[in-house]
This record gives C-alpha cells, structure tokens and sequence, in this order.
C-alpha cells in the first residue's frame, strides 16, 4: 500500500472531474474514483424516478438538472504517465418555471386553473460515453516555500448516447383536467424522450481535454481544474427533427383527467453533427494551518455557477475528514480519507433529497 498524495483536492467541489494531480504517480498502483451527481431543484429524487409524483418545489425562476457520472479506473506506467478507462454520463436540463409547474399538475391529476397560460420553454444538452484516459504531470517549479506544477489529460472518446435540443411554445387550461397546447421543437438524439419514435441507434467518436494547476506558497495553495476545455464527438446519420406537437388525439384516465398522444408535424430526418462538449472549471483557494484547512471554491457548467466551502482535519493516524456546503443547491457534505480509500457523501435533505452527490475511491499498490 502506499499514500494517496493530494486526494484531499479531489473531495472538495460537487461536480464530476478528472483530476491528473489527484493521481498517484507511482508504477503499479491501481487508481479506482467513481463520482455520481444527480441534482435538480423542481422535484425530490424520489418523485423525480417516479414519474415527477412526489414533493415539488414552486419557483418563479428557471429550474436546472444537472446529471454528472464519471467512473475512472487505470494505472501509471514506468512512472511517466498514466493510462486508463473512464464511463461518462452527462447532463444539463434547464426548463421555465410554467413548464415545471404544468408537468406538476399534470402528473398528480391536480385541478387546473381554467384560462390559465402557460410559457414551455426545456432545454437538454448530454452525452453519455466510453473512454481511454492518458494524463501526465509536469512540476514546473519547486523552491523554498513555493511549488508548481502542472496536469494535463486527453482522453478518445467514444460516444453512445447524446441529447441536444430544445422545445417551446405554450399551454393553455381549458378545463380543470384539460390543456391544450403547441410547441415547437428543434432536437438531436439517440432517443426520443418527447414523442414516441424508434430511431436507428447511432454512435460517434471524438476526444476531450483536460487541464490542472496547482500552486503553493507556504500555508496558501491554488487548485485551477479545467475539463473538456476542448472537446468533441463527431456523429453520423444522427436522428434529428423539427417539428411541431399540438395537442390531439385525447383521452382520458380512469380519473377523468386528460392523456394525449401529440399531433406532429414538420420534418425528421439524420445529419452529421459535431457536438461540443460542455467545459467544467473549478477554482480552489486553500488555507492550512498545521492539521486544518479551509477552502473557498466554485465549480462552474453551462453558465451554472455553483460555489462552495470546505473545512478539512487530518487526524494523527492520517485519516483526513471534512465538511462542506454547496450553496447553490445547498448541499452539505461529508468526506473521509484514508491511505488507500475515500468516501464522500452530499445532500441538501436526509428524508427526501432533491439533490445528492456520492463519491468512492481507491487506491492500491501492488
């Protein structure tokens, strides 16, 4: 066994990342980091997989999801740079508070306010992929109290799932159990989540990079991490359409409340398409003042900022644990480390989450 180096950086924030100054550098060492990130601030995980029925939160602003999955597992080779297999999931919903709140009504079967309109506005944009993971570090500088040094990481992307697209348009109440509505959609995808249409499955391939800085005076320390700062999936014959839903085609429940299969019109058909990948950047600033430390750190993604603290205490036989708070969707946290492992848990609920991010971690020498 040996002694994890600086996974201490890699507890605090909530979004998923690949950190090459995390890894150790060592021959022969197994390194395992899964990270999982489900958030969202309409509906509680709970309702949320059961089919939006549950405690709904009421905003008069614009809701966001977030889903970020990463699943590392490699190894560093004659001591120069590390090689490895990473599983990716993610992403990015943002949706208009009357599109939440008509989702709400109508998944409980709640009366509806005749005459009442409604703006839809959702958005999507995700991928899910396999990948082969090369990293290095380069020290740049190491004199006295300062230290420097640098990360970098690319990884050959191979794409299976993508989501990109948006519908908008409005509803309308026209009784208590009853809508119309029309909304217009432009949408990408492997699959379908609007209507009901089997599509020929597709895959891509692309690549991502990735960067890390470290620097270090004394008892103060600055992480910059940058992910996907450049990347890209390349598909081809993926699905795509532009159309119109209308309502149509109704029915009703054994409740008496409406059902619709959509009216679609306009045109479908596949493209190549060059997705972006979404940048991630974190920003930490830390204080340690002999076995405690204090961080002040944001993370940000597609104009989503979230920023957090963190108070970190290593223990005299090494075991390292802290607590932080995410303020966004006000997350706290709890993490442990120990030589060779790392447990992180955040929610912002015991009972009944909205939002929760688990992290496990290994580290083995051979």
């Amino acid at each position: 066994m040996s002694v994890l180096c600086s996974f201490e950086s890699a507890l605090a924030g909530s979004l998923a990342f690949f950190n090459p100054l995390d890894i150790p550098t060592k021959d022969y060492n197994l390194y395992v980091n899964t990270q999982t990130l489900l958030v969202n601030d309409a509906f509680s995980l709970k309702g949320l997989f059961d089919d939006f029925h549950g405690r709904f939160t009421s905003k008069n602003q614009a809701y966001t999801a977030i889903g970020d999955i990463r699943y590392d597992i490699g190894t560093y080779v004659n001591d120069s740079f590390y090689i490895g297999y990473a599983y990716r999931e993610e992403a990015i919903i943002k949706t208009s508070s009357d599109t939440m709140k008509l989702i709400n009504q109508v998944s409980n079967d709640l009366d509806l306010p005749i005459g009442e309109k409604y703006q839809i506005d959702l958005a999507i944009e995700g991928f899910e992929t396999h990948s082969i993971v090369l990293a290095k570090v380069i020290p740049l500088y190491h004199s006295g109290l300062w230290d420097i040094t640098l990360g970098l990481g690319v990884e050959a992307l191979y794409g299976i799932q993508t989501q990109d697209g948006q519908a908008r348009g409005e509803a309308e109440a026209v009784a208590i159990d009853d809508y119309d509505f029309s909304w217009q959609s432009h949408y990408l995808y492997t699959e379908n989540y609007l209507y009901d249409l089997d599509v020929t499955k597709v895959t891509a391939y692309g690549f991502t990079t990735h960067i890390a800085f470290y620097l270090k005076y004394d008892n103060f320390s600055l992480d910059i991490i940058g992910n996907d700062v450049f990347g890209k999936l390349y598909w081809k014959n993926l699905p795509y359409s532009d159309v119109t839903l209308s309502s149509g085609n109704k029915s009703y429940d054994e409740n008496g409340y409406v059902v619709y299969s959509p009216i679609v019109s306009g045109f479908e058909g596949s493209t190549k398409y060059t997705q972006e990948l979404m940048s991630k950047w974190k920003v930490v600033g830390q204080y340690t003042l002999k076995n405690n430390s204090f961080k002040v750190g944001v993370e940000t993604i597609n104009t989503i900022v979230l920023p957090f603290i963190e108070y970190t205490h290593r223990y005299e036989n090494d075991i390292v644990a802290s607590v932080n708070y995410e303020t966004y969707f006000h997350m706290f946290g709890v993490n442990i480390k120990n030589d060779n492992y790392y447990f992180g848990i955040q929610s912002n609920s015991l009972m009944e989450p909205s939002a929760m991010k688990l992290d496990l971690g290994v580290h083995y020498q051979f």
